[in-house]
């Protein structure tokens, strides 16, 4: 099997990115879009931290979810084992990203796009391990990627790139759960997926007891006409997470829907940046996002909606909120509209609260002890996020780990 830096174009490739990485080194409070993060920090100080180099891991099966499904394990990275059920098999590709690279050598150049980004351009310069899933037709059953991590990456790097295709007339769910026994780890991961015409995909992902790691994810989504990309994040004991999500609405009719709860306390961080590109008439976005802050824990939204001059009859809203339950606590939002058409209807809006004394008064005066009215009402907060999941066994999915989390 040829390795990454057997292939000439890979090469090349990389060694663009690395030297654009050299010249701006890693991001600092003087960027505008780093302004408010705390992952900085982590990166100032481990900047010395060894790469890891892949290797065959042993599977923490503990983790699998009990209902019907598709399974995708990677450790550490690495896929180490594929489960595909049914009929399912004959709809579904996953080959390592190396073998992707080997068989599409002229194909690559958007696979390394978005060198201006300094953590991008470093994940394109050393990421090894990663995979290609390729999704052929209507999937049965949901597929759910278990991302796992174990102490064989304490404090050291670890950059992974994946690809994930969808091709005409599909619909896929796909569940990504990131599951850590590792500390003092910087975890880089490239997601490229491309959803092609009249195509529907799900992606729900579980951020939940990291404690002591640095995650920093880029997904970058492009949506052909009449497709459809759903995607929900759901975060939990997670000590410092940067999710960065661009997604290009590339034709007529494509839509995006982008949903987020988190419950942060302690000295936990996640930040949020999204992107979304309108370019092309009659596309469709939504952001909805709600945060519980605790603590001395530390959220972050920053959120753009790009209107191109041709993508007239854009819809684009974006909705943020929060409540904080400290003093100590903080939640950073950055709402944006850049706007180049003129027959478009788009829409902002942040806030961010203590929790509503009227509605603890309430309860407490119909026999509730105020714990307990306090849970009530920071899951119905949240839960109004959940319901827009479109898929059934997802969203009660997500409900019970909420009541789980509030326990």
């Amino acid at each position: 099997m040829n390795t990454i830096t057997d292939i000439k174009e890979v090469s090349e490739l990389r060694a663009i990115s690395l030297n654009l990485f050299n010249k701006y080194g890693f991001p600092t409070k003087k960027d505008e879009d780093w302004k408010k993060s705390t992952l900085n920090n982590f990166l100032e100080n481990n900047k010395k931290l060894e790469i890891y180099k892949d290797n065959n891991e042993t599977i923490y099966d503990k983790a699998f979810e009990n209902f019907n499904h598709n399974k995708i394990i990677t450790v550490n990275g690495l896929v180490q084992k594929i489960e595909f059920v049914g009929k399912d098999k004959d709809k579904l590709i996953i080959t390592t990203i190396n073998e992707y690279y080997k068989k599409n050598n002229k194909y690559l150049s958007k696979l390394f796009s978005n060198k201006k980004n300094p953590l991008v351009a470093a994940n394109n310069a050393l990421a090894t391990s990663g995979f290609y899933l390729e999704i052929k037709d209507n999937l049965d059953l949901p597929i759910i990627i278990y991302h796992q991590f174990n102490s064989k990456i304490d404090q050291m790097q670890l950059h992974q790139k994946n690809y994930i295709y969808i091709n005409k007339n599909s619909k896929a769910v796909l569940f990504e759960k990131f599951i850590n026994e590792n500390i003092k780890t910087f975890i880089s991961i490239n997601t490229n997926i491309d959803v092609e015409k009249n195509s529907h995909i799900k992606n729900y992902i579980l951020n939940s007891h990291n404690t002591e790691n640095c995650i920093f994810r880029f997904k970058k989504v492009n949506i052909a006409a009449s497709a459809n990309y759903e995607s929900f994040i759901f975060s939990n004991i997670t000590k410092t997470i940067r999710d960065e999500v661009e997604i290009n609405l590339n034709e007529s009719l494509a839509e995006c829907y982008l949903y987020y709860t988190q419950f942060l306390k302690n000295d936990e961080d996640h930040e949020i940046k999204v992107k979304i590109n309108h370019l092309a008439e009659n596309t469709q976005s939504n952001q909805f996002s709600k945060s519980i802050i605790d603590g001395t824990a530390k959220g972050i939204y920053q959120g753009k909606i790009f209107v191109d001059q041709i993508a007239q009859k854009t819809n684009g809203y974006q909705l943020i909120k929060s409540v904080l339950l400290s003093d100590q606590c903080t939640f950073h939002s950055k709402p944006e509209l850049e706007i180049y058409a003129d027959d478009v209807k788009c829409s902002h809006g942040s806030s961010s609260t203590s929790l509503n004394k009227d509605e603890l008064f309430y309860l407490m005066a119909r026999g509730i002890p105020e714990k307990q009215a306090k849970r009530l009402i920071v899951q119905g907060f949240l839960s109004e996020v959940i319901e827009k999941i479109s898929d059934d066994v997802f969203k009660n999915y997500f409900i019970s780990k909420t009541e789980e989390m509030l326990k």
